[in-house]
Parts: structure tokens; C-alpha cells; sequence
């Protein structure tokens, strides 16, 4: 599936999988599609079929043919036998199950962070981890064990671990493949896969439960088994923010009811016969922004051996030609290195893209909304893994309706004091080496298209200075009869003997003599903007204003 479909090989496969599908059916009859335009959504004959994945390929993840009549296998999980010595056990009459090795194990040891902590557990070749279930006591206490705030929280958390330790060496019940804990995860993961809501999966628990043995204590509520699974994941922090964009409230504006700029109230009014009511009951905030920490998410890409491996193959394992594979590759990476030789010294460091632009969550194009999700590349892991969906971070979503516009720095600040802690180091275990480092990162540029770019820039894309790069040297005059913008000048970036420069009638009627403009550099930008002070944030327009821009539009419909 994966050769050159000119290949041979890939042709004797199209063969082998048309005499697979039509093993039990008549020739003449008509199968899904599996080729990159059809996906397996439309049914074809035996030889459009053919046809199809002849010229267009077969879809690359398609490597268990189940429209077709194979079989799904599900995953084999390898047990561990529990040793005959039960001496030392405690005989309080719950059953023993073989216990159960099929990844829970790191998947505890990256979520609390326990590298250093899981050499001195027992291993299960030295002996047998009390398989008591936790869950029934795990209920009460898991949301002030995934945030303790008290002195005690090191402690709580690690009575929290331990009990997820039990259940993912005890299975499900004797005979069982599935621990309890990687049976939750796997039904939990199938419930988001597949998109199931949660009157449905609470049922489906329903069902469970009623016909499993008494002992398998399951949770039988969505409620319950996402408290549960929680804990595992990487949180989000939720930050008020002022409904016009001003500022948000964190930090020492943290318990401010409202904005220092705009003087507009933290929390949602409701109008009860014409006038604004303040809710009695609990207020709900105007505007949110959700932030997704990125320390610890980082943190736990060292948190296993196999991508605290791949965190370095920008320097280990890539190939050094000269060929351009990956941006370890370009002039700005090396650029980069040059600079800051002791960031470069350490192949874990980590170097990150931001990419951000405005989306209707809704799928509604005639309704007018605008959400920013912010999304950051560790451009650390190897090309073909660092664009994967499961590899993008995702460091906050940006509420709408509108479009926050330049007043995105705002939104950006909890970001941007996260990348300056990283800047200097924050103590990182790394499950390959077994040791801590401090591990820095550094933001390297941003993806975005030309109006996205004025936003995250800072400069304006239209407009007379419109080229971010030019800068005040841009070459821009206005249309005749018209208000759009013309750019020229680009013939400064030839040679000076160029022939084109002494074309007029075919340019803009003037001979080129002017050199390319200097590039914008960080340091030319923050002169520029020395002593200038800006005010973010939206403003209402007064009456008058709108009545004389409302005045305009009519005037202007009417000429």
C-alpha cells in the first residue's frame, strides 16, 4: 500500500485486494471505494474500482480492510503471572487476577510526573502491588487531589497515584485482558472517537455494570469516569477576560469585579423589563479565555522514553546534507544557533512555531462569529510526526464573537510569561536518561496568513507602510478615482546593470535607480516604537459618531 502506485508491487496488491473483496460476492456487484478520493463513501464496480486506485492511491491508514469483510483485531495485551508465593499477602478475600502490563504503567508515570519517584515502587518482577480496588475512595477525593492547594498536596498526590497504580494492575475481573483503569480509558477514548454524548455513554455504563459481577466496581455515570480520566490529562486554566478585550483578570487584577480601562463589569448582566439586573446567584463571567499551560506539557513529552528520544532527533537522528528536510535545515535555525550557542548546546531545548487565525466554530458561514484557537509545533520531533494533530499543542482558544484584532497581545500574556520562564530554564525529569535538566524553549516564528500577520506583528498590512518587511521604505500610492492602494519598487531588488530598471513603458514610467530597502529588524521595530504608549482594547462609538458614519453610507449609496 505504501509503494509508488507505477510500482509493481502496488498493482499485484490492487489485484490481491479486488480478489479479497469480491471472494464472497458476484463479480458484477459494486464495493466501496477505498481509494483517496472515495475514502470507502461511495460504491463502484470491480473495474472502476481498479481504476480509482490505479490513479489516485488507496488511502494510507486503510490496513485493516473492514468494509471488505476483514476482521478487527483487538488489541493483545501481554500478562504478567503473579508469583505462587502469597505469604505476605493480605487475606482479605478479594480476588487475585493475573495483573495486567499493557501500557497503564507509563501512562501513570507521565501523567504525575513520577520517573524519579517509580524506581524505588516495586517493580512486578520483585513482587505484587496490592490490587485493592481505589476506586470507591477515589471518587470522593480526586478533585482536591488533581489540585491540592494545601501542605499536604506532594502527599495527596501521591495517595492519588497509588491508587491509580492499583487499578492499573488489577484486572477488570479473573481471565480479564483489560486492567480497570485501561478498560475506562479505552471506553472513554471509543465515547470521544465516536462522538457519543453522554446520555448515551451513562447507559452504556448502565449496562455494564448490571451485567458484571458484583466485585467490578465501575463507575455508572459520564460524571464520575470523566473525574476519573482527569486526572490523567493536562488541565486547562480559565481567565476572565473584559467583554471589550481591555485586559484580563489575572494576577494582581485577579479579584477585580472591573475593567481599569474601560471601566466594564467582569460578570454577564441580565435585563428584566427593559433595565440591567445584577444576578442574585452565582455570576457567570462576560468573557473567558481558556489557557492551556505549556510547561507541563512540554514536561511530559520527556515524560517517556520513546518521545523524550524523538525531542532530540533534531540532532541525533536527522540526516546532515545539506538537503532541506526540516526547518534544523534553514538559515533561521542556524541563524538562531549562532545567537544563542548555549541554548543550542542542549538538543532537548525546544524550538516552537505559533500558528493562530480566526474560525466560525459553528459551520455557519452567514452568521458573523470569530474564535482564535493558538496553536504551537515542537519542531523538536521528526517532520513526520511534529504536524500530526496529536502533536500540536494547543495553548489557548480566544472566545468570540469578534475577532480580538491587535488587541490579541492581551489574550497573549499568559503565553508569553510561560515562554519567558522557559527562557531560563524550568527542572525537567527526562525518562530516557533518568535525570533532570533544565529545559528551556524558545519561539522561533509564526504561521499565518497576510491579515492574521498584522494582528501577531503588530503591523499593519494595509495601508501606506503595508509590507511588514519594507517597513516606512515601502513604495505604495493610491489609484486614480479609487481608494485602494497600488505597491511598486519591486525592481530594487535587482542587479543595478539589470535591463529592466531602464524599462519605463513597461513598469510605472520611471527609471529604477534605488537599492533594496534595509529588512526590518527586531531592534530597528522597538526604536520605533520607543516612547509610544498604546491603549488595547475596544471602544464604543458615541451617538454622534454613529449618526454621521450611518450619514456617510447613505451619501455614498446615494453618489
Amino acid at each position: 500500500m505504501s509503494k509508488p502506485r507505477q510500482d509493481t508491487a502496488y498493482q499485484d496488491g490492487v489485484e490481491q485486494f479486488l480478489t479479497f473483496a469480491y471472494r464472497d460476492i458476484p463479480r458484477d456487484s459494486e464495493i466501496l471505494c477505498p481509494c483517496k478520493k472515495c475514502k470507502n463513501r461511495l460504491n463502484h464496480s470491480h473495474d472502476e474500482v481498479r481504476t480509482h486506485l490505479r490513479c489516485d492511491g488507496i488511502i494510507q491508514g486503510y490496513t485493516t480492510w473492514v468494509h471488505h469483510g476483514e476482521m478487527y483485531e483487538s488489541p493483545q495485551f501481554a500478562f504478567v503471572d503473579v508469583p505462587t508465593d502469597t505469604t505476605n499477602l493480605p487475606t482479605s478475600g478479594v480476588s487475585r487476577a493475573p495483573a495486567v502490563q499493557d501500557g497503564m504503567q507509563e501512562l501513570l508515570q507521565a501523567a504525575f510526573f513520577r520517573n524519579e519517584m517509580f524506581e524505588s515502587l516495586p517493580s512486578m518482577s520483585e513482587g505484587v502491588v496490592d490490587v485493592e480496588s481505589g476506586f470507591a475512595d477515589m471518587e470522593q477525593t480526586v478533585a482536591e487531589d488533581v489540585h491540592p492547594a494545601d501542605d499536604n498536596a506532594k502527599e495527596s498526590e501521591h495517595n492519588l497515584y497509588e491508587r491509580y497504580l492499583k487499578d492499573a494492575h488489577r484486572s477488570l475481573y479473573p481471565g480479564c485482558k483489560f486492567s480497570k483503569l485501561s478498560f475506562l480509558v479505552n471506553l472513554y477514548h471509543l465515547k470521544c472517537l465516536n462522538g457519543w454524548t453522554q446520555e448515551s455513554f451513562t447507559r452504556l455504563l448502565g449496562v455494564l455494570s448490571d451485567s458484571y459481577p458484583p466485585h467490578v466496581d465501575l463507575p455508572k455515570t459520564y460524571y464520575q469516569v470523566k473525574r476519573i480520566i482527569r486526572a490523567l490529562g493536562l488541565d486547562y486554566v480559565k481567565i476572565h477576560a473584559c467583554p471589550k478585550d481591555c485586559m484580563l483578570f489575572r494576577g494582581s487584577s485577579a479579584k477585580k469585579d472591573f475593567c481599569d480601562v474601560c471601566q466594564s463589569s467582569r460578570w454577564k448582566d441580565f435585563k428584566k423589563n427593559g433595565s440591567t439586573v445584577r444576578p442574585k446567584k452565582k455570576k457567570k463571567p462576560a468573557k473567558v479565555l481558556r489557557y492551556f499551560p505549556l510547561i507541563p506539557r512540554l514536561q511530559r513529552l520527556f515524560s517517556t522514553t520513546k518521545t523524550s528520544e524523538d525531542m532530540r532527533w533534531h540532532e541525533d537522528g536527522r540526516t546532515k546534507d545539506g538537503k532541506m528536510r526540516h526547518p534544523a535545515d534553514g538559515e533561521a535555525w542556524e541563524d538562531f544557533n549562532r545567537r544563542y550557542p548555549k541554548f543550542a548546546a542542549d538538543a532537548r531545548n525546544v524550538r516552537l512555531g505559533l500558528a493562530s487565525d480566526g474560525f466560525n466554530p459553528f459551520g455557519n458561514m452567514s452568521s458573523k462569529h470569530s474564535t482564535w484557537p493558538v496553536m504551537l509545533v515542537p519542531y523538536n520531533l521528526p517532520p513526520w510526526i511534529c504536524m500530526k494533530q496529536t502533536s500540536l499543542l494547543l495553548s489557548m482558544i480566544i472566545p468570540g464573537p469578534d475577532s480580538p484584532g491587535n488587541d490579541v497581545d492581551i489574550y497573549l500574556q499568559p503565553l508569553i510569561d510561560e515562554l519567558l520562564e522557559l527562557w531560563k530554564g524550568v527542572q525537567t525529569c527526562d525518562a530516557s536518561s533518568r535525570k533532570k535538566f533544565p529545559l528551556r524553549a524558545a519561539l522561533l516564528w509564526t504561521i499565518n496568513d497576510f491579515p492574521a500577520l498584522a494582528y501577531l506583528y503588530g503591523w499593519s498590512t494595509s495601508g501606506t507602510y503595508a509590507c511588514p518587511s519594507c517597513g516606512p521604505a515601502t513604495k505604495s500610492f493610491h489609484l486614480k478615482n479609487g481608494k485602494k492602494m497600488c505597491y511598486m519598487g519591486h525592481r530594487r531588488w535587482l542587479p543595478q546593470n539589470h535591463i529592466y530598471r531602464r524599462q519605463k513603458n513597461q513598469f510605472d514610467g520611471m527609471v529604477e535607480v534605488g537599492l533594496a530597502p534595509e529588512i526590518m529588524s527586531g531592534t530597528s521595530i522597538l526604536k520605533m516604537l520607543e516612547g509610544r504608549v498604546f491603549v488595547l482594547g475596544k471602544k464604543d462609538l458615541t451617538t454622534k459618531n454613529t449618526k454621521g458614519n450611518n450619514k456617510g453610507k447613505k451619501e455614498r449609496k446615494a453618489r
